[in-house]
């Protein structure tokens, strides 16, 4: 107590707080009465900055209040609860004698530690939460907690956007969270807060979980574009991507699985192809594969084939003889959805049917898989040497989208793909 003005009727507290932590420290000032009831003795709170000192004169009249024993303040914040008293204004009282001094001190302890013990077990508290700093986007992640006090105690977990994740009452005082981090494709920091509210007010502990990508040590694509996306024949092509990886390739592929040029992967993120001397009107696929370590990733953007120039003379070279033709210079007559190693005879099926893939040569460690335009795996099942026909079943649709068919394994050069579309009606 700094003084206690009688004219004014006005006591004043000096109160100090030096803050050594990471966190702001709120502190509230109480008047605890004659029976222990604590009433909050100024209307404001006051904020002590992380690492900073505060001094401050709090005005108390204690007239306002039915009886005055102590002044108490509450310092409250990460990992800190403290409280500390003062005395009373003094009162001008008539003498006493000793015996009943002595017998008011022993009551006024008796009271205070009572009162402070009522005080303590009524507060609002959080004393623990604990929770790892990072999970796995698409886990669970265990928090434990640790209150006191009279309130209602819950919990609540918040997205990086702020929308509400989960949440709910905790109706132990001491407990474990389950925290889910949803599956997504973006890093991001997912807050937890515990808030206890009751009649002497509230508290609240905050915890940030921050989502790690569960291929963020793997390979991954994060984008790739073509540019331009409508060529001509013969014309380069520009491959723009962002990949996490440590070798792989860019490929320009037709509908059929037909390669027709292949570069290899770049850390610089660039590319160039071009486009081979196939009819106007058709559609190409460049396909982005990449390796990191045992994982790899691949994804792929189309482009369009159109006004193609006048096809120029025949080159000297030797070409393959045609089929059912007598002159050795015409052009092979080639199936454009033929692939050889896989067929899938009806390429257009309903939401929930079955996709049915005919193997036609069996190779090495293959897996059929159904794809959506990103490259995602919906569906798919490993292929023995022996297997003749496998069955795709198609997801729900609500308007007609094209998937692709894609058949990976391992030849003599490494890991190829083939890609055959499909489109799966509502």
């Amino acid at each position: 107590m700094e003084g206690f003005d009688r004219r004014r009727g006005v006591a004043t507290y000096s109160l100090r707080v030096i803050n050594r932590t990471k966190s702001a420290l709120i502190c509230r000032t109480w008047v605890l009465s004659a029976a222990g009831e604590p009433v909050l003795a100024y209307p404001e709170l006051f904020e002590i900055e992380p690492f900073s000192t505060s001094a401050t004169n709090v005005p108390v009249w204690p007239r306002d209040f039915a009886s005055f024993d102590r002044a108490i303040a509450e310092i409250v914040g990460n990992g800190v609860h403290c409280i500390v008293e003062a005395a009373a204004p003094p009162q001008r009282k008539p003498g006493r004698t000793q015996a009943l001094v002595a017998a008011a001190s022993i009551a006024a302890g008796i009271l205070f530690f009572t009162a402070a013990v009522g005080l303590r077990a009524t507060v609002p508290r959080i004393a623990a939460l604990s929770v790892a700093p990072s999970a796995l986007a698409g886990t669970t992640v265990e928090a434990q907690y640790n209150a006191s006090g009279a309130g209602r105690l819950s919990y609540l977990v918040t997205a990086p956007d702020g929308h509400r994740v989960a949440g709910g009452r905790l109706d132990d005082r001491s407990g474990s969270i389950f925290v889910p981090i949803p599956a997504s494709t973006q890093t991001g920091a997912y807050v937890l807060r515990v808030a206890m509210e009751g009649p002497l007010g509230g508290t609240t502990e905050t915890r940030v979980i921050n989502a790690v990508l569960p291929g963020a040590a793997g390979a991954q694509i994060d984008d790739i574009s073509v540019h331009p996306m409508v060529a001509k024949p013969g014309q380069s092509v520009d491959v723009a991507y962002s990949a996490a990886a440590d070798g792989g390739y860019v490929r320009l592929v037709g509908t059929d699985g037909t390669i027709w040029a292949q570069q290899p992967f770049s850390k610089g993120g660039q590319t160039r192809l071009v486009v081979p001397p196939v009819a106007d009107g058709r559609e190409l696929h460049v396909l982005l594969h990449v390796t990191k370590g045992r994982t790899a990733a691949q994804s792929m953007a189309g482009i369009l084939v159109a006004s193609a120039p006048a096809p120029a003379a025949p080159a000297p070279a030797a070409q393959a003889p045609a089929q059912n033709s007598g002159d050795p210079n015409a052009p092979a007559d080639v199936d454009p959805d033929a692939n050889g190693t896989f067929e899938v005879p009806i390429r257009t099926v309903r939401s929930g049917e079955a996709i049915k893939v005919r193997i036609l040569s069996p190779r090495n460690g293959m897996r059929i898989s159904l794809n959506d335009t990103q490259s995602h795996e919906i569906t798919g099942t490993d292929v023995g040497v022996e297997a003749d026909v496998i069955t795709l079943r198609a997801p729900a649709v609500s308007v007609a989208t094209r998937y692709t068919v894609v058949a990976n394994f391992t030849d003599g050069f490494g890991e190829e793909s083939i890609v055959q579309p499909v489109t799966i009606l509502p």
